[in-house]
């Protein structure tokens, strides 16, 4: 791809000699607009490059979703490098196909469909495998979730010990690819952080298919027990089905437009989609710079390199422990419940820091005598490169932050243009957001191959002086700031003149812009940095920080913490809050009430946690969840890394049991009411609700041994 100049997601012709000739898109016209605007001949022609892979929108590709079942005995989980157990269910949901392959047992009669798909029914294991084989090589996509870790790889060894083919399935180290399309493990790409929060903005917290399709889609796997050889073959059918088709609606999510935004990922960063699927936001923006460099013809530094020769010290004195430098800036809030609040947003601070003042490890601390007065950030002895010609990253980060800000935000909400360039255009700015917002944390990232230390401390050094710049500037225009953190001040009751004027003022001191990205209702900031509640002005709620929203809480607890939050959500205002009170005192008492009584199923006050590690890898600390495998495995059920183990704090000397060896009458629930506690009491203390006296029971001394 280097070598070639090679852009994966976008259309060529091959030629008669075998060479490849790029399709150049239409719309060069709005290309030359946005080019237009950019002054800097190395950022002009960079944006002409950029603006031609963006402006074509990603082509259309069936895709099709896979699942397996395998007939374990009862409590063990099947591995993919031992393939002694038959295949039993095979499904495939996708466009233009939805069925359900099943491994004939027994005489009884099966249904002809079950949901919605038609049901297959197979005399041989082999028949079947060679059969689904067959079906998948047909499209393009293939959707799997953790099938690089299990569906893939049983399938195609199971294949070759029962005399079968594999192909199109290639088994690799860690991952499995198809000859004939491309396979998503989605399990992989959901799990990628920058997805989890840039693209779908935090919605689930876990990594299990029945966690992530609950968060996104409202739907979830059919719940039933381990022993698959015991189900009735139409349970069974229905199961597997259910676990494609929801892996389907996974990889075809935010409205069919998933893929599109992968696509982008792989143009950008110039990665195969197999690999933007599975591998980090770090080495996509590697990926991204390497292929500039490459393609001026420039050497490529490493790391040892650029510390050598532009310093590896910094100066700040980090608060984190484990962090080399000072990071982001968290005002002070002020606790109580403000309303009529408006949240102003430096747009892309980092990105816009690193362009307007030049920053990349190829400016930072550069070797002429006469750059190094133009230090930017009083108390950090790092200066600038102030010639002209000096760098090539902070100029295509700069581009990028201007084409999405400028351009494609824009554009994407102008009626005046199609529907579906609109979306694609969504697309673009959405998928531009992501790797903006990773773009400066991996320069402080110790793996990062273009690791530099003093430009991760001169960004975030940065970031601290625009938003004390800015708290400043509000203050001193008169202005409310209720709290601050990174890249936004929270101003209450300011007219919309006044925010105007604020944004000019921020962008004539600083050279960057802020401006209004929401209006809250109301908010309840409690006395923690980084805790917070909104409420915004069509009941859609914003929670950062609060125990409730955390993935490892028991369902129950949850469930408490949801039926409170949609209280507060009808709040309308100040004296609706009186009543709210009285509603959450009810609510909470309810809760309390049942784990006092017994009144939950041991699935309910489940916490849930994925096995990591092999077992015996766990020599120093032993986690609660590593505890409750142990307990498994010496009842002669296997436990593996990926086992999601499901445990209850109970009364006896290891605190822990898991759910399947579990009584209800076990349970400790004093421990319980204390986790209730500390989920509800950053909300309770700024309601004035005491939650010691609506449990009763729970004693102050007591909680405060505990936690």
């Amino acid at each position: 791809i280097y070598d070639q100049g090679l852009k994966p997601g976008l259309p060529y012709r091959v030629l008669p000699d075998g060479r490849l000739e790029e399709l150049m898109p239409d719309g060069s016209d709005e290309r030359i607009r946005v080019v237009l605007t950019i002054d800097d001949s190395v950022r002009r022609e960079l944006a002409s490059s950029l603006a031609k892979i963006l402006h074509f929108r990603a082509p259309h590709m069936p895709g099709v979703a896979l699942d397996i079942e395998v007939a374990t005995p009862k409590g063990q989980i099947p591995s993919a490098k031992e393939v002694k157990h038959p295949i039993i269910a095979a499904a495939l949901a996708g466009e233009g196909i939805r069925e359900v392959h099943i491994l004939r047992r027994g005489s009884a009669q099966l249904p002809k469909c079950v949901e919605d798909a038609t049901v297959v029914v197979h005399e041989s294991e082999a028949e079947m495998i060679r059969t689904v084989l067959d079906k998948i090589s047909c499209f393009p996509i293939v959707f799997t979730f953790n099938g690089d870790g299990f569906d893939m790889p049983y399938l195609a060894r199971r294949a070759q010990e029962l005399g079968v083919s594999p192909k199109p399935i290639r088994l690799e180290r860690d991952r499995a690819l198809l000859d004939t399309g491309i396979h998503i493990d989605l399990y992989q790409l959901y799990s990628n952080r920058s997805i989890q929060v840039y693209v779908f903005s935090g919605k689930y917290l876990g990594y299990t298919l029945d966690e992530i399709a609950q968060a996104i889609l409202g739907v979830g796997k059919i719940e039933v027990g381990r022993d698959f050889t015991a189900l009735k073959t139409e349970d069974l059918a229905r199961y597997c089905y259910r676990d494609a088709k929801i892996t389907y609606m996974l990889g075809t999510a935010l409205g069919g437009r998933l893929v599109d935004l992968l696509m982008l990922f792989a143009r950008l960063s110039k990665l195969p989609l197999e690999d933007v699927s599975r591998q980090g936001i770090s080495q996509w923006i590697k990926n991204m710079i390497y292929f500039e460099y490459r393609r001026k013809n420039w050497l490529i530094p490493n790391k040892e390199e650029i510390m050598l020769e532009r310093g590896a010290e910094t100066y700040s004195r980090a608060l984190i422990k484990g962090k080399k430098y000072l990071g982001a800036i968290v005002l002070e809030p002020v606790p109580g419940i403000h309303f009529n609040v408006y949240v102003m947003d430096f747009a892309s601070l980092y990105p816009s820091i690193i362009s307007r003042w030049r920053v990349s490890f190829e400016t930072v601390n550069c070797p002429h005598e006469e750059c190094k007065s133009n230090r930017p950030v009083e108390g950090l002895p790092h200066w600038i490169c102030t010639h002209e010609d000096a760098g090539l990253v902070y100029r295509l980060i700069g581009v990028l932050r201007d084409m999405r800000v400028g351009w494609y935000k824009k554009k994407a909400k102008d009626p005046s243009l199609p529907k579906e360039r609109r979306e694609w255009y969504d697309v673009v700015q959405s998928g531009l957001k992501v790797l903006l917002n990773a773009s400066y944390g991996v320069f402080g990232y110790e793996n990062f191959p273009l690791y530099s230390p003093p430009v991760a401390e001169m960004i975030t050094a940065l970031g601290r002086k625009a938003i004390t710049t800015a708290l400043a500037l509000a203050r001193k225009m008169g202005l409310r700031v209720i709290y601050g953190d990174t890249d936004s001040l929270f101003v209450q009751g300011a007219t919309e003149d006044q925010l105007r004027a604020f944004e000019r003022e921020v962008e004539r001191a600083l050279g960057i812009d802020i401006e209004l990205e929401k209006h809250y209702r109301y908010v309840i900031l409690s006395k923690l940095k980084k805790n917070y509640l909104g409420v915004r002005d069509d009941g859609t709620v914003d929670i950062k920080g609060l125990m409730g929203k955390k993935r490892n809480v028991p369902d129950l607890v949850r469930e408490a913490f949801a039926d409170v939050i949609e209280i507060l959500k009808g709040v309308e205002s100040e004296e609706g809050f009186e009543q709210a009170k009285r509603m959450i005192r009810g609510k909470i008492r309810y809760y309390v009430e049942r784990l006092k009584n017994r009144e939950f199923t041991l699935d309910e006050v489940a916490f849930r946690m994925v096995l990591t590690r092999p077992l015996h890898t766990y020599v120093k600390t032993t986690p609660q969840h590593v505890k409750a495998a142990r307990m498994l495995e010496s009842r002669g059920i296997r436990v593996l890394p990926g086992t999601v183990i499901a445990y209850v704090k109970t009364k006896n000397k290891w605190g822990v049991k898991p759910v399947q060896l579990a009584k209800k009458d076990e349970v400790d629930v004093q421990k319980y009411l204390e986790i209730m506690r500390t989920t509800f009491e950053q909300i309770l203390d700024v309601l004035g609700i005491d939650f010691g006296e609506i449990a009763g029971g729970v004693s102050e001394g007591g909680l405060s041994a505990y936690f």
